[in-house]
């Protein structure tokens, strides 16, 4: 019997991706079943519709079922993909908004807009982990949801469920880094750090030679938004993420002169991939591999495949910290280098820089105090986990949005 593989949130419309991935990692990855699970049973027969599809046109041979019974869905499943967004694409686009009211960067995972998405996702999170406790107890739960690092945490915190978070960014990253560099990413080296949108490559060298100054003189065409200067300081590539911390006034600026929010950009491109896959419903819209959805053929699926077949391949992926980065609660997740095989297993992370020091210490410990209010949602601690967060300057505006954003 080959692997039973659900997926919460199975009708997302990139959910074809997953499969086109899969097409290419045939002769490594034995697949009995692959169950869609969401709400509306319409919306996955078509987008079961099309991944039948590209598995037909495929030489695997293996099952592409949907279903509405989330009980259905997971019993005798080995793995478990989480990727749904509580509230939809209406409530990020409050994430990102309502924090602009309060010169505060709008953000689905980090800022107010982030700890508002935890405090609506943590408590469904939860209770899928109670569903799987009860039907796949033995079920690895690889979760996409955002706030990933804060949604893992609490899951750990209150439940069984052996649960790792990974992420696409670290890896769009290195893609672009191996086309400064000239090489394929996987003679890249690295030594990476830090939390979940919120990280840094330390070093990075190609058969043991040290390339990082070669890639920090072409640091621009890595499109972070960061000054270059500053890189050159840092001595360190941090990823996209960290200009809302470093440029914070200058991105809070940008968002209010953006006549369209993200998500409604999203919501957009969602709508006319909806009516190509009307139109066409046995072929991936090119908008599709437009938006360059690379965490299934990147992440995902090379980590099943190294999972299943002891390969020793190195991945970052979110884990409890367990004293890998020195000054931060073992409770809380953070995002470094593992190796897997049968297992996951975390590489040592050396001293970490004082220049970032303090800023991934008081970001940890908000994300520990976000994880607390996220479970209890009580008024104490959400305040706590407000007043603790980066981008909120001082209590009276840590209450004042309290007020106003979360006291409904």
């Amino acid at each position: 019997m080959g692997i039973k593989l659900t997926v919460i949130g199975g009708s997302g419309l990139y959910t074809p991706l997953l499969f086109d991935a899969i097409a290419n990692y045939q002769e490594e990855i034995d697949f009995d079943e692959i169950c869609l699970n969401g709400r509306t049973a319409s919306k996955l027969e078509k987008v079961a519709r099309l991944s039948q599809s590209v598995i037909d046109k495929s030489e695997y041979n293996f099952k592409v079922t949907y279903t509405t019974d989330r009980q259905e869905a997971l019993q005798g499943a080995e793995l478990v993909l989480c990727q749904i967004r509580v509230g939809g694409m209406k409530a990020r686009a409050y994430d990102e908004e309502f924090p602009l009211k309060y010169d505060i960067i709008g953000e689905e995972t980090v800022g107010p807009g982030g700890f508002a998405n935890a405090l609506r996702t943590v408590p469904v999170m939860l209770e899928l982990a109670s569903q799987m406790e009860e039907y796949c107890p033995e079920a690895l739960l690889i979760n996409l949801t955002n706030p990933a690092s804060i949604v893992q945490q609490a899951i750990e915190q209150e439940s069984t469920v052996n649960v790792i978070s990974l992420c696409d960014l670290p890896v769009g990253v290195l893609n672009k880094i191996a086309k400064i560099l000239d090489v394929d990413r996987a003679e890249l080296r690295y030594d990476y750090f830090g939390l979940n949108h919120l990280g840094w490559y330390q070093q990075l060298s190609i058969r043991g030679e040290d390339r990082t100054a070669e890639v920090i003189e072409e640091v621009d065409s890595l499109d972070l938004g960061i000054d270059s200067e500053w890189i050159e300081n840092l001595e360190m590539i941090p990823l996209p993420y960290l200009k809302y911390y470093y440029h914070h006034g200058k991105e809070v600026e940008k968002a209010k002169e953006k006549d369209i929010l993200r998500a409604e950009e999203l919501i957009e491109t969602s709508d006319e991939i909806a009516k190509a896959l009307e139109e066409s419903p046995e072929t991936i819209p090119e908008l599709i591999y437009q938006r360059g959805a690379i965490w299934y053929s990147d992440v995902i699926v090379p980590l099943i495949a190294a999972m299943a077949n002891d390969k020793n391949e190195e991945f970052i992926l979110n884990i409890a910290n367990n004293g890998l980065l020195e000054g931060i609660a073992d409770e809380v997740i953070v995002e470094v280098s593992t190796l897997v095989n049968g297992s996951i297993r975390a590489l040592e992370v050396g001293e970490i820089p004082l220049q970032v020091k303090s800023l991934l210490q008081q970001e940890a410990n908000y994300r520990n105090l976000a994880t607390q209010a996220a479970i209890s949602q009580t008024k104490d601690d959400i305040l706590r986990a407000l007043v603790a967060n980066p981008q909120v300057p001082n209590y009276e505006i840590a209450y004042q949005m309290w007020k106003e954003e979360f006291n409904k």
